[in-house]
């Protein structure tokens, strides 16, 4: 999988923020509203990708999330057609948002994890956004993950972004674990809601 680390800063264009607004469906707090995303239903890899990074082991939570699929005009290579998705995750932990030195180590570790696999037909960009927290009254971080895969029929590309949604999650997972040792108990009464409390 090749991988491409974005770092933007602070500037004109939109900024996200989190909670994203009165529509946002909390994973962490009631991990069976996932039954009301439509398209999460229509796609096995996705919603296993978000209630995992929802639950109570993971570091995260989810903002958002859609999907994508198109014919390319570039035939040439035989891999015409392409499947991807973007997700929006900020730290369960809120303070950590604020701090862009563990976005960065988050995107070096996920990078490094996931540029194991060799295969060209799928590729992630890693971005590090500006995020807005209201109830926290600051700005800080989010991470937009972007996938794509590449095939030469869409079921082949969809089969192949699943795939890549799946190391990605077992990465998230990974990263999620080495951090939830390093912060431990320090901050563990400061985490999000999980449903499963």
């Amino acid at each position: 999988m090749r991988v491409e680390i974005v770092e933007e800063s602070d500037g004109p264009g939109a900024i996200s923020v989190f909670p994203p607004g009165e529509e946002f469906i909390d994973l962490r707090a009631n991990p069976r509203a996932i039954e009301q995303i439509a398209f999460v239903r229509a796609y096995l890899p996705l919603r296993n990708f978000l209630n995992s990074v929802n639950g109570a082991g993971s570091v995260f939570a989810s903002a958002s999330a859609t999907t994508e699929r198109k014919q390319t005009s570039d035939g040439s290579i035989g891999e015409a057609f392409e499947f991807g998705s973007r997700v929006r995750l900020v730290f369960a932990v809120p303070s950590l948002n604020f701090d862009r030195a563990q976005y960065t180590d988050l995107t070096a570790g996920l990078k490094e994890l996931l540029e194991h696999d060799s295969t060209d037909s799928v590729r992630g960009v890693l971005r590090v956004s500006p995020c807005d927290f209201p109830e926290r009254k600051r700005r800080g971080f989010c991470l937009n993950i972007h996938l794509v895969a590449r095939g030469d029929s869409e079921r082949q590309a969809e089969l192949r972004w699943g795939l890549g949604l799946a190391r990605v999650q077992q990465a998230l997972l990974f990263r999620a674990r080495a951090l939830g040792q390093q912060i431990g108990a320090r901050d563990s009464e400061d985490l999000l809601p999980s449903g499963n409390k």
